[in-house]
């Protein structure tokens, strides 16, 4: 996915908010985003509690993630992935930007 961020300044990076998700996936389901929210939300969840505990990801085709390193700092629990793409995933994916 081609992108025009700078990759040493991630206060520059572009952010794609939930509601943007949801459209995207209700876009390419062909669902309503009352129909699927309920769905991501439990999948955000899960994947959220599977970090938290240390857990690797291995959810193609959006890759294996792993922990690289994990803190606390004010309050919030800050936890620094390692994300794996295979090219056959990445290639597989629709990477379309709005």
């Amino acid at each position: 996915m081609a992108d025009d961020t700078n990759e040493s300044d991630p206060g520059t990076a572009r952010v794609l908010q939930k509601r943007q998700f949801l459209a995207r996936i209700a876009q390419r389901t062909g669902m309503r985003n009352a129909q699927i929210k309920e769905i991501v939300e439990a999948t955000l969840a899960e994947l959220g509690d599977a970090m938290a505990a240390g857990q690797t990801l291995a959810l193609p085709p959006l890759g294996r993630a792993r922990i690289n390193r994990q803190r606390d700092v004010s309050g919030a629990e800050v936890i620094v992935l390692r994300l794996r793409r295979r090219n056959a995933d990445i290639a597989s994916g629709n990477d379309d930007e709005d």
